[in-house]
């Protein structure tokens, strides 16, 4: 307690303990209920989406073809074709 309030004179400054040094608060400090909030929301969104995949249902198979398509077996090797002659050439001498 100052000595200005037990009846003693003020010598003109405060006593050196009287006021203590003023210390910001870092931005935990002064949102740590907030933070604490958002981590939470955080780990439970997580956890949900972890679940969700876990228990994704698998896909569906393809359809059944309601048609049924043979597979016709190709030629081994196509004949060569004659060239055809072009349509502007003048026509064969006798």
């Amino acid at each position: 307690m100052p000595r200005s309030f037990r009846g003693e004179e003020s010598r003109g400054y405060p006593e050196p303990d009287a006021i203590r040094e003023y210390k910001a608060r870092s931005m935990f400090e002064e949102y740590r209920g907030l933070a604490i909030v958002f981590a939470i929301l955080a780990l439970a969104l997580a956890a949900y989406f972890i679940k969700s995949l876990r228990a994704a249902r698998p896909p569906a198979p393809p359809p059944i073809q309601s048609v049924y398509i043979e597979v016709v077996p190709q030629n081994s090797a196509p004949a060569p074709q004659a060239a055809p002659a072009p349509q502007n050439a003048p026509p064969n001498p006798p």
